[in-house]
């Protein structure tokens, strides 16, 4: 309305003129001032309405997702390890988002098949980081993968938390999860020299990574302990005969072997073992007590003569119910997994996918964000208690833990069983 109009020359007129404007502007008044507390009304209104909304879980806009990207050796000859992981990590992340996520945000999981080949690894890690604009990298499964994805991760300034036991040098972005093949064997060389009292030691070892990293950690530590190396031998993973190597170390005469190998080349060194009628203490690395090497070795490894070092886990009927490891920890996991996957028979490479993808949420929790650098710092903060130990890092201490939660453990009737000298 425009109220500035030529008033009438008549004077009466014009005083009829004058009410008239002044009415008319002070219903432009009114009018305007009812249209701005209807405005406010309604603005207060949208207000309440979207608290309402998302006070009953209801946000008019989801919050982008936390992208978590994970690379597993699923299919090929880490498959053993790979699947179990991805279970594991599966259940982990769905229990997390059921209970609101994180910071008002779901984890979402991109999962990666290497196909047990490092150069898929290292693709793998390049198509999340780059495409897929994950906040770290969980995995490989392989130590070779691990290795293929290392670089990649510092040079793309993105956490990785690997999870099979690699042994490098302080990196910037990478946190390990499994204690590294080198301290393991270190813990069983003074188990041996110190609990068995052995002084002559037979080395048997695989030629891949694993299995070299393990046999320097013996080489590099032996002298300190007072004991020596009486013969060492290695086999490639694959061999199906060590008919060879162990007709040389039974001819050396040990006190004890230390073999250091995966589940199924340790399975055929112990039907070699038993062909040979050999009658020494073995003493084996973490990569052995599996479900399958029980199967594969029956009674050969019982009665004593082998000493496997593994995780509590493996014995876990001996453990209270109400102890805080299986309370809290190992009965939770075992319960998801059944109800998921519909597997009753524990797999000891569970450990492994729970651990490091807890290590993970565990770094968000604290960043309270997914940015990768924030993140990296929080990582460093983190403290965790987990199957494979109780995690402790630092701005000096990738590494998380030492070992203390590998114990040497015994077989009896098919079952893993705690160690009794």
């Amino acid at each position: 309305m425009n109220s500035k109009r030529s008033p009438p020359q008549n004077s009466h007129l014009n005083g009829i003129w004058s009410q008239s404007v002044n009415s008319i502007q002070k219903e432009e008044i009114t009018m305007k001032r009812r249209i701005t507390v209807l405005m406010k009304t309604v603005g207060l209104v949208g207000l309440v309405f979207s608290l309402l909304l998302v006070a009953e879980g209801k946000p008019l806009q989801a919050a982008e997702p936390i992208k978590i990207g994970v690379v597993l050796s699923i299919t090929g000859r880490g498959g053993f390890l790979g699947t179990p992981e991805k279970e594991a990590i599966t259940v982990a992340v769905e229990e997390v988002n059921r209970q609101g996520g994180l910071f008002g945000r779901q984890i979402e999981l991109y999962i990666e098949d290497d196909q047990s080949n490092p150069t898929t690894s290292a693709v793998a890690a390049t198509k999340l980081i780059r495409d897929k604009k994950v906040c770290c990298v969980v995995g490989g499964s392989l130590v070779v993968a691990c290795m293929a994805i290392l670089p990649i991760c510092e040079r793309e300034e993105v956490p990785q938390i690997p999870i099979a036991p690699i042994t490098i040098p302080f990196k910037k972005w990478i946190f390990s999860v499994p204690v590294t093949d080198y301290i393991l064997a270190q813990r069983m060389l003074k188990f041996t020299v110190n609990t068995l009292g052995a002084r002559k030691i037979a080395l048997l070892h695989s030629t891949d990574t694993y299995g070299m990293n393990g046999a320097q950690g013996i080489i590099d530590t032996i002298d300190k302990l007072g004991a020596s190396l009486v013969i060492t031998e290695k086999f490639d993973p694959a061999d199906t005969s060590m008919i060879p190597q162990l007709t040389k170390v039974k001819a050396a005469q040990p006190d004890t072997i230390i073999l250091f190998a995966n589940a199924n080349p340790a399975a055929v060194v112990a039907k070699n073992y038993q062909q040979l009628g050999m009658e020494t203490k073995v003493v084996g690395g973490g990569g052995i007590p599996t479900p399958e090497f029980l199967k594969l070795t029956g009674k050969i490894t019982e009665g004593g003569r082998w000493i496997i070092f593994g995780l509590k886990d493996l014995y876990a009927d001996e453990i209270p119910a109400d102890d805080p490891y299986r309370k809290n920890l190992l009965d939770p996991l075992k319960k998801a997994i059944k109800e998921k996957y519909g597997k009753t028979e524990w797999n000891g490479f569970y450990r492994n996918g729970y651990d490091g993808i807890r290590i993970a949420i565990e770094g968000l929790k604290i960043a309270k964000t997914d940015d990768r650098a924030a993140l990296r710092d929080a990582l460093e903060k983190v403290r965790y208690n987990g199957f494979l130990g109780d995690f402790k890092y630092s701005p000096t201490d990738h590494e998380g833990t030492l070992g203390e939660a590998f114990v040497p453990v015994m077989i009896k009737d098919g079952k893993y069983t705690s160690y009794k000298k």
